[in-house]
């Protein structure tokens, strides 16, 4: 009373993928289904859809060490790796800086992508258009806008409007910005902390 399935997602046309998501929720209800896959809009599909499913990760850690970890959110993944880098000495801290940044704008894309699907998928939009718009749009201004307004080309409004959560909110997100380019100066804690109050007030 089992199923396992190896990759169904590969190729597949996006708009398929929440009637696959759907179809292997039905059937465990009744059997213990098993999903192995490198795609990931099985599960963000799941997630977006709030089926019922454990999802698990597969990591290659140094050494050839082999570890299975949850994966049910990839904002809160990124932000982990970045808390448990920024709390790890063994790594300077000039190259912590520069990581932990392109974390923190890791989880804010996520976060920010994660906010234009459910919207857009939910008012009708066809599920080719809403990653093609995800995929075009480049800059970390153009993802806030859609997130925040709908629209990349408002890309000059998202510090304003980040404005009105606070000087925090504005500080986050310019770190993300550019700190993985410069790395950032700033408590790498304290960083970690406010891009995970930011994605927050995003995905609220």
């Amino acid at each position: 009373r089992f199923l396992v399935i190896d990759d169904p997602v590969q190729s597949m046309d996006p708009a398929k993928v929440d009637g696959l998501a759907r179809l292997l929720a039905h059937t465990a209800q009744s059997h213990q289904v098993i999903v192995f896959t490198h795609d990931d809009r099985l599960a963000e599909a799941i997630r977006r859809l709030q089926l019922p499913a454990t999802v698990w990760e597969v990591v290659r850690r140094e050494g050839s060490i082999v570890e299975l970890r949850k994966n049910d959110d990839p904002v809160m993944r990124y932000l982990d790796d970045a808390r448990a880098l920024a709390l790890t000495q063994s790594v300077s801290e000039e190259a912590r800086a520069v990581v932990i940044a392109g974390f923190c704008r890791s989880a804010l894309e996520a976060a920010c992508q994660e906010k234009v699907r459910a919207r857009r998928l939910a008012a009708g939009a066809r599920h080719a258009d809403v990653e093609h718009t995800l995929t075009t749009t480049h800059t970390l201004n153009q993802v806030f806008a859609l997130a925040l307004f709908d629209d990349a080309d408002r890309a000059d409004q998202v510090i304003p409007r980040l404005g009105r959560y606070g000087p925090w909110a504005v500080d986050a997100f310019k770190a993300a910005r550019s700190g993985t380019h410069a790395g950032y100066r700033g408590d790498l804690r304290s960083l970690v902390s406010a891009t995970e109050r930011l994605t927050r007030e995003l995905r609220s």
